[in-house]
């Protein structure tokens, strides 16, 4: 009951501060158009099956989902698997993670797709579910890539529990994806081969408990399905000379959100009293979007106690969660994004249940394709479009709940403004000095700590944008704090204030138009006010909604936009 409680009072500040944080900080790039199709046909790898194999009273459904009798996957009904994506995966032998399934060998297959040539004449390939699969490449085909840039960014599908590439309508995600321009490998998990746990009710989660290490393997596996699928995609010669190694991300729906989490690090509970264990951690994984993500049950998270097997994952992740979804509560999730040190995005679709929901169908993939083309590809203007992204104009209900925005590394005449805070003094500090780094982070001026909040800005004797000055309090009468502005009015003003010391132009930064607007590619940077807690002046530079509304409810005043930050 208290963790149910404070799992509703989690979600619920999140609401709070969400709803305070965009009555007061309105951005006309907050509501972003929504996407459609991308510009690119779309074909896919050879998985032609022979129907006539179906064992009697099964369906093609049961052997991709690896349901069909006495096991059967797949792999039993391919045609050509020489032509197709099929690896094996060899587990390791810790029986904490994989259980009965420990030193054993399991067979995965995948589909890709890519964006393809207007030219490609290959054929669809129908499916017995009425669904096609695009251009499919048979009898020894090699991919026909579109020729418009030499390669394309990797994006590791995982579906939700029991699915399959091909189940549904994953088939028709897989195309969106793909048109956008990522090359798509959706490995068959085959769940029921290991398990045929469901997660849908409690008495699911007992049932969980009650075959724990099968349990237990069934999400172990999955990352290692995905890695073996990357290694074969990346060892293809014909897909390796047109993707960009440097360029990989995910997207998984339901346990899937899950699977790309424990691929990168992330901690999974591996006993009933929430012991928990990394499965492994594969760096080449960028960024991931979660959709409708499986983050465990009140009473089984699936990261350890309170989720704190999150707390190393330093992969950036957008988590999108149903308002009603029992399956993958919300506000599991919710506590387990507050766990997360790094970028983080948390939507909330008001009144989903678990599953696709159309209605959203523009919400997910705005949000998904906008922070993974931001944290994936590295484009600026998406990173910037993220940064300021509230919802999407249209579609369903969807909420921002939590967000952390992390700018490009800097390139020359540029540098990180690091924000710190002191507990003792409850006070916050920003500097974009090496040496004050240096000196906060090896403790050397002791009680100060990063919040993982930055923005971007130029040097002090960059040639672009505007000079901020920096003011301290005069020792003795002013406050214990700094102050910043590229106002000329205002810097006139302090520098006039004897309660004030002039510090400096501590580095330039682009200016807000007349109405306090940035421009599309930058970052709005908001300064909020203390309003003398504690006795002493203190001041915020955010970029974040979720933490201008957090201040917002410790009684923090709003200032308005003062910077315009690089993305």
């Amino acid at each position: 009951m208290m963790l149910a409680f404070r799992l509703a009072a989690v979600l619920a500040l999140a609401l709070t501060v969400a709803a305070g944080a965009r009555a007061q900080t309105a951005d006309a790039s907050g509501a972003v158009p929504p996407v459609g199709p991308g510009p690119y046909p779309v074909a896919c790898s050879n998985v032609a099956q022979d129907f006539s194999r179906l064992s009697p009273g099964a369906s093609a459904v049961n052997y991709w989902e690896g349901s069909a009798p006495g096991g059967g996957y797949v792999t039993d009904l391919l045609i050509d698997p020489a032509d197709a994506f099929v690896v094996s995966v060899t587990l390791p032998g810790d029986r904490d993670l994989f259980g009965d399934f420990a030193n054993q060998s399991l067979l995965f297959a995948a589909l890709v797709c890519y964006p393809t040539s207007a030219g490609n004449t290959r054929p669809d390939y129908p499916l017995p579910n009425g669904k096609s699969v695009p251009h499919m490449q048979r009898d020894g085909d090699v991919p026909i890539f579109a020729e418009d840039r030499p390669t394309f960014p990797v994006l590791l599908f995982s579906h939700g529990l029991g699915g399959s590439p091909l189940s549904s309508d994953y088939i028709d995600v897989l195309t969106l994806f793909a048109s956008h321009g990522y090359v798509v490998v959706a490995p068959f998990h085959g769940d029921a081969r290991i398990s045929d746990i469901r997660l849908a009710t409690l008495n699911d989660v007992v049932n969980s408990l009650l075959h724990f290490s099968n349990y237990t393997a069934l999400q172990s596996i999955r990352p290692f399905a995905l890695r073996a699928e990357l290694d074969a995609l990346l060892a293809d010669p014909a897909f390796a000379a047109r993707i960009d190694p440097n360029d990989i991300g995910g997207f998984g729906a339901s346990l899937g959100g899950e699977s790309l989490l424990l691929m990168r690090g992330a901690r999974l509970t591996v006993s009933p009293g929430l012991s928990s264990r990394a499965v492994m951690n594969d760096t080449r994984l960028k960024a991931a979007v979660g959709y409708v993500p499986y983050f465990g049950q009140p009473l089984l998270p699936a990261f350890g106690r309170n989720e704190e097997g999150l707390q190393d994952m330093q992969m950036p992740y957008l988590a999108i969660a149903g308002g009603a979804d029992i399956t993958a509560p919300a506000p599991v999730t919710a506590l387990g994004m507050t766990q997360l040190t790094n970028v983080r995005q948390f939507v909330v679709l008001n009144g989903v249940p678990h599953g696709f929901d159309v209605q959203s169908a523009p919400d997910i993939f705005t949000w998904s394709l906008t922070f993974l083309a931001s944290y994936v590809e590295d484009d600026p203007l998406a990173r910037a479009t993220s940064a300021r992204m509230t919802k999407v104009a249209g579609g369903g209900d969807d909420v921002l709940l939590l967000d952390r925005f992390e700018p490009l590394p800097p390139a020359p005449a540029q540098a990180l403004a690091i924000e710190y805070y002191n507990p003792s003094l409850d006070h916050y500090f920003m500097t974009a000095d090496p040496n004050e780094v240096a000196v906060l982070d090896t403790q050397t001026i002791p009680g100060w700590i990063r919040t993982g909040y930055t923005f971007k800005v130029y040097v002090p004797d960059a040639p672009f944008g505007v000079s901020a000055c920096r003011f301290f309090g005069r020792p003795g009468i002013g406050p214990n704090s700094h102050f910043f502005t590229i106002l000329p009015n205002e810097c006139a003003d302090v520098l006039a204030n004897p309660l004030w010391i002039f510090e400096g132009l501590v580095f330039r930064v682009d200016a807000p138009d007349a109405s306090g607007t940035c421009a599309p590619d930058r970052v709005p940077v908001v300064r909020m006010y203390n309003n003398g807690k504690g006795g002493q002046a203190n001041h915020r530079y955010l970029t974040s909604h979720s933490e201008i509304g957090a201040m917002l409810l410790q009684g923090w005043i709003i200032e308005g936009t003062v910077f315009c930050s690089l993305p």
